[in-house]
């Protein structure tokens, strides 16, 4: 399988897209099945990612965003990363795509910027998964995906980068918190007493990434915790995530939002200014399906307020005009809007 850095600045690439929609087709309940289907159902899972392949995705992302520890035992399946990162990986490279990416999601702990033990809690599930991975296969890169803290993004990526000198794709969930009450989601955001940075910051100092050494902080255990609500980062904070992909050597910065593509566009614009990596653009698509002139792709680009197909042509010559690389449909996308994606890029080299 070709180095996928060495594709960096020049060819448009497009990521396959989650699994669940086909699955769920299928009667899958994919949120909480997914991970049990990689290892007792390889042929369900290898069908829908093929499936993705046939349309032209170029990267083949395995369905291992809940391989951390935490999230493992949340579904019950303490102690099966390792399994799980082999029997994912065998999954997709008995496929023969050209990429593989090892994706890894929030752990789900609520996390305490404020104190080192809950911070090394964190970093530690990531070192664990991705050290599963290193064990388990062949892939071209980790895939940081689907952020909504920045203090959490920091301790992934120091996480991975202790284990693993391999590329990272990092992405973070931009928008409003709509899952969650107002109150909740401003209580979860509010910063701690004392100065949470300053604490960070000092576990941060102690990570020097360009000598490529890592000085842990004294492990303190911490017992099980509940899984935190998802939110949404708020796009005001895209900069401060940026310069954290950035500063912690992240090699491909990216968002994901479901927000009309004028707003994904801005998203990716300002990344592209703030740094010279390559830049990934994930449009989420509703789980209510568009009806009427949005269905048929007549909307104004400005005024699509839900993806369909029909407009993910004239949504990827936007992002690709914006500079980014790397596309992905997400959320309720089929392998039909992964198939717009690769069609309008196929063979275009990126334009920045």
């Amino acid at each position: 399988m070709p180095d996928i850095e060495l594709r960096f600045h020049h060819d448009m690439l497009v990521l396959s897209a989650p699994a669940d929609a086909v699955l769920a087709r299928q009667g899958i309940d994919a949120a909480r099945d997914r991970q049990y289907l990689n290892l007792m159902e390889p042929d369900a899972m290898r069908d829908a990612q093929r499936l993705e392949l046939l349309a032209g995705a170029q990267c083949l992302v395995t369905a291992t965003e809940d391989i951390t520890r935490a999230r493992l035992a949340h579904l019950n399946m303490d102690g099966d990363a390792s399994k799980l990162a082999r029997a994912a990986l065998d999954i997709a490279n008995e496929l023969k795509p050209q990429h593989v990416l090892a994706e890894i999601g929030p752990c789900g702990l609520p996390l305490d910027p404020s104190s080192k033990a809950s911070l090394n809690e964190n970093r530690g599930q990531y070192a664990d998964a991705a050290r599963a991975f290193e064990e388990g296969g062949q892939f071209d890169a980790f895939f940081l995906n689907g952020f909504t803290s920045i203090a959490d993004l920091k301790c992934a990526l120091m996480g991975v980068a202790q284990v693993s000198g391999k590329p990272v794709f990092a992405s973070v969930t931009l928008g409003e918190a709509k899952d969650v009450p107002a109150e909740e989601a401003k209580a979860a955001s509010a910063p701690s007493e004392d100065s949470e940075a300053a604490v960070l910051e000092d576990v941060v100092a102690s990570y020097p990434f360009a000598a490529g050494g890592f000085s842990l902080v004294d492990e303190v255990p911490t017992p099980p915790l509940p899984m935190a609500h998802r939110t949404f980062l708020d796009p005001t904070d895209w900069p401060e995530a940026l310069d954290a992909m950035i500063d912690l050597g992240a090699a491909v910065v990216g968002f994901e939002t479901a927000e009309p593509i004028a707003k994904a566009v801005e998203y990716a614009s300002a990344a592209v200014e703030r740094t010279a990596l390559p830049v990934l653009a994930q449009l989420r698509v509703s789980d209510q399906p568009a009806s009427g002139a949005a269905a048929k792709g007549l909307t104004p680009l400005h005024d699509i307020d839900a993806y369909t197909p029909d407009t993910m042509e004239p949504a990827a010559v936007k992002l690709f005009a914006a500079g980014v690389q790397f596309l992905r449909a997400t959320g309720a996308a089929t392998p039909a809007f992964t198939g717009a994606l690769a069609a309008t890029v196929q063979g275009v080299d990126v334009h920045r």
